[in-house]
């Protein structure tokens, strides 16, 4: 049963979102333990048990293998069995997001377990540029540190134009010289550019440089490219386990996408996330796929063939494999052979977190946009696994730039919009003392509060007396012309105030724009118990 839980980013500087508390993990990640260790049932005739081991292992083993091919230093203790997990996107996210990686340090101490974060590489680069607050207006302007090239996964995202990329800290330092602080990033672009020695993907470069800053501010966590986790052969029992059942769990899914709109009151039928689609006997699956010589993502479509099962990528006619419903282990193999054969698939978001915490985390730490679908996921697990699914804790923050900006809140801008209104509709509540002494006004005031009282019974009537008000309070109003031309001043001041702060203390801003002392004791925060 879907319940629409209210997450909300924090909208104060410094502000912490938990959702269960964290001194409440300890209780969650043991019943996730208790909970998933229990699971009966198979996945393919394999137990759950078993299958979780081996995601476990071959997750450990290819991120043991990616710091080993970037020349990077382990984490100093892999040898926990329990796994604690994060992720998000290879790109420049703001403080916010990257709290998760330093909470997912210290939980994981804590706890006994392995901190694992997953670099969502299938995912999208849509940007090629960085937004920035320009002190001038103040505005937002859009610093490109690439040339633009459609909508790549990161997996495939290559820099296009090193030198536009080398010259991007200089370049963005025009708008940061006024700023009265020294952000982090010049620094961080002189690691980033050292990583660009090492590969020419753009994700790479970022996670590689944040990886060194979280090393010297003591946080030292496992990663891996999902890109790695989806070409391990858990990964392809998992596939393969709803393949064998694709009717039942396409119906599922959508029922549960369903349910989660008509709880939570979205009308869209593109929110969450779209139905999966039915063309004749073609169905769609949560994966997205893509040519390795043409990488542009296509959504995966798949139709029963006597033994085999046919695959497209949007219209492009696929490989196909063996149906598992006949033939498990050919299955694995033959999904495992799809990338030799220059298809490559990959999760979508919600297949993403099934795989993650049914067989890879005790523990998933989600930010507010992946808690808020991954309410779905859980309607999914019930209805398709048949069991409870573990509980995820959602951690999120805000921290803002530190610019000296007006206290004004929007809700101070709403009282002097109510006053504005009300001097000009009201005018007899602001009228200045000497003002009211005035005979011709006193004269007035008794008027309007005559027919203020009148209740005409008629329409005629009542179109009288609304414009006999109207006549009155134009009258009145040019006694409280220096209050209305005040009150609308200050509306206008409060209005552009609030219009700076919200540039200026903007949440989303990249990490690297802050000061790199004050960013360095925001994340450490999260390694304190």
């Amino acid at each position: 049963m879907i319940v629409a839980r209210r997450l909300r980013a924090p909208r104060t500087d410094g502000a912490v979102v938990a959702e269960p508390p964290l001194t409440e993990v300890a209780a969650l990640l043991g019943h996730n333990r208790q909970h998933l260790g229990a699971v009966a049932g198979t996945v393919l005739g394999r137990s759950w048990p078993d299958v979780r081991q081996q995601a476990r292992q071959a997750a450990l083993a290819a991120a043991e293998q990616y710091f080993l091919e970037h020349d990077e230093p382990l984490p100093p203790d892999l040898s926990a069995s329990s796994l604690i997990l994060a992720g998000h996107q290879p790109g420049l996210f703001h403080p916010g997001v990257w709290a998760k990686n330093f909470a997912l340090n210290q939980l994981a101490g804590t706890h006994g377990a392995t901190p694992l974060n997953l670099i969502v590489d299938n995912d999208t680069a849509r940007t090629n540029v960085l937004r920035m607050a320009a002190l001038d207006g103040p505005t937002v302007r859009l610093v490109p540190f690439d040339q633009g090239r459609g909508e790549l996964p990161f997996e495939e995202r290559r820099v296009l134009d090193e030198n536009l990329f080398a010259s991007f800290a200089e370049r963005a330092a025009s708008i940061t010289t006024a700023w009265p602080f020294r952000p982090l990033l010049p620094d961080f672009w002189a690691e980033v550019m050292r990583q660009a020695k090492r590969t020419p993907l753009l994700g790479q470069r970022f996670v590689g440089a944040r990886r060194v800053f979280e090393r010297r501010w003591g946080c030292h966590n496992l990663e891996v490219p999902l890109s790695m986790v989806c070409r391990t052969e858990p990964f392809a029992w998992f596939v393969c386990h709803f393949l064998a059942d694709l009717p039942r769990f396409h119906a599922v899914y959508n029922e549960a996408v369903h349910t989660y709109r008509r709880v939570n009151g979205i009308r869209s039928r593109n929110h969450p996330v779209p139905d999966l689609a039915r063309e004749g006997d073609w169905l769609e699956v949560p994966l997205w796929a893509w040519r390795t010589d043409r990488p542009h993502r296509g959504r995966v479509m798949v139709r029963p063939a006597g033994h085999q099962l046919q695959l497209r990528i949007d219209r492009e006619a696929g490989p196909s494999i063996p149906s598992p419903a006949h033939d498990a282990a050919a299955a694995i193999g033959g999904w495992l052979g799809l990338e030799a054969q220059g298809w490559k698939v990959r999760t979508r978001a919600l297949t993403t977190t099934l795989f993650a915490r049914l067989f890879l985390a005790d523990l998933f730490i989600h930010g507010i946009g992946g808690g808020k679908y991954d309410e779905l996921t859980d309607e999914i697990i019930q209805r398709f696994y048949g069991f409870e699914a573990p509980g995820f804790l959602v951690l999120s923050a805000t921290l803002w730039l530190p610019f000296q900006t007006p206290s004004v809140r929007p809700e101070d801008c709403a009282l002097l919009a109510q006053r504005q209104r009300d001097v000009h509709w009201n005018p007899q509540r602001h009228l200045p003392s000497g003002a009211r002494a005035d005979g011709n006004v006193q004269a007035l005031l008794r008027e309007k509060h005559w027919w203020i009282e009148q209740q005409p019974g008629t329409h005629a009537g009542r179109k009288e007396r609304f414009r006999k008000l109207q006549e009155l309070t134009a009258r009145l109003r040019a006694y409280v012309t220096a209050e209305e031309k005040a009150s609308t001043q200050q509306l206008n001041e409060c209005h552009a105030q609030a219009r700076a702060n919200a540039v200026l203390h903007n949440r989303e801003y990249a990490f690297c724009l802050f000061p790199q002392e004050e960013l360095r004791t925001f994340c450490r925060r999260f390694l304190q118990k």
